[in-house]
């Protein structure tokens, strides 16, 4: 039974990959789903926006975006949200996040990213075909 549950959860998440969204065509998270890094520091910072991709894949779990290992935002499909952070590497993250087959699908992903002083990098987390998900860069 475990086995049939944890398939029908894969294969909800597979299917269709999902479609990117411009950041002037995103919705902007709202507050109780940004957990950090919304304060602008002094001195010089970078600006790192993570958009989410819309569509069905995937669309019913929450996106949690991580940064250096932190959970810092939730994100629904169609939605980003901006992180300003010291100038310098980082590494960003994305998982599906919440319990039941929420909590059943792909592993968090990383990939290595940099906050570049005075300046906005955009990121764009998607579910590819294969149901797996994945975080990079977007001019978008």
């Amino acid at each position: 039974m475990r086995i049939l549950i944890g398939a029908v959860a894969v294969m909800l998440l597979a299917g269709c990959s999902t479609s990117p969204v411009p950041s002037s065509q995103a919705s902007q998270a709202p507050a109780q789903q940004l957990l950090k890094f919304q304060s602008k520091p002094a001195g010089s910072f970078g600006t790192v926006q993570v958009i989410r991709d819309s569509g069905h894949t995937g669309s019913f779990c929450s996106m949690a975006v991580f940064i250096d290992g932190e959970k810092v935002a939730l994100l629904d499909p169609g939605q980003k949200a901006a992180f300003f952070l010291p100038p310098g590497p980082l590494t960003l993250g994305a998982a599906y996040s919440g319990s039941g087959m929420c909590g059943m699908g792909a592993e968090r992903i990383e990939r290595d990213a940099i906050a570049a002083q005075n300046s906005v990098k955009k990121y764009r987390v998607f579910t590819g075909g294969d149901g797996q998900i994945d975080i990079l860069p977007t001019t978008l």
